[in-house]
């Protein structure tokens, strides 16, 4: 039979996750937010791409 430890607190992750919503955009607003989305996910993607060359 296992011998029981005393028990003890696992610390929370480090990093943050923060979600919110934008509210009251302006057409300007999300052309912008869209344009800004494309370009990092380029970004993301040509990074994952010479990670496989």
């Amino acid at each position: 039979m296992r011998e029981l430890v005393a028990s003890f607190v696992v610390p929370g992750p480090s990093g943050v996750a923060v979600r919110t919503r934008l509210k009251e955009l302006t057409p300007g607003d999300e052309k912008v937010l869209a344009l800004v989305g494309a370009h990092l996910g380029s970004l993301a993607s040509r990074d994952l791409n010479q990670g496989h060359a």
